[in-house]
């Protein structure tokens, strides 16, 4: 046991990815929602749903799509239907099954959201230099396609 707790001490000084990359990131969902009207999530949703609107979409396949939970989408999707920007239709030929799309005044949501969150990402930045960017860039692709790959 004390062999285990001095392995998990440490002085304070070494680098923790993972502790500042999940600090960056609650900071960020934090501040995203505030700055662009909206949950991070809700925009992603938003995304999928705009970007494949000719496609049908269930709930499962969204949720496989986003890479989280169905009931997560269910929620999402049950909120965004009281609120009028999509609503639910029933497959043709299976009556059981049941798909998502965006509406009219889905897509005019979506938009300004949208414009907010490149907003609020050139902000974000301008408090780097490029080179700093492009090297963030590099190293969190490089971890996300490493941490896919483990799923």
């Amino acid at each position: 046991m004390d062999k285990i707790v001095r392995e998990l001490q440490h002085k304070g000084d070494e680098p923790h990815l993972l502790r500042e990359v999940m600090r960056v990131h609650q900071a960020l969902l934090n501040v995203f929602s505030r700055q662009v009207g909206t949950p991070a999530s809700r925009l992603a949703l938003m995304r999928l749903l705009a970007e494949r609107n000719s496609e049908d979409k269930g709930i499962m396949d969204i949720a496989r799509s986003l890479g989280v939970d169905a009931a997560a989408v269910t929620r999402q999707v049950k909120e965004m239907e009281s609120e009028g920007l999509v609503d639910r239709y029933s497959d043709a030929r299976d009556g059981r099954r049941r798909y998502v799309r965006i509406t009219e005044q889905g897509f005019r949501f979506f938009d300004q959201i949208h414009r907010r969150a490149h907003d609020f990402e050139r902000e974000l930045g301008s408090l780097a230099s490029s080179e700093d960017i492009a090297a963030a860039l590099r190293v969190l692709s490089r971890l996300r396609g490493a941490l896919e790959g483990l799923r």
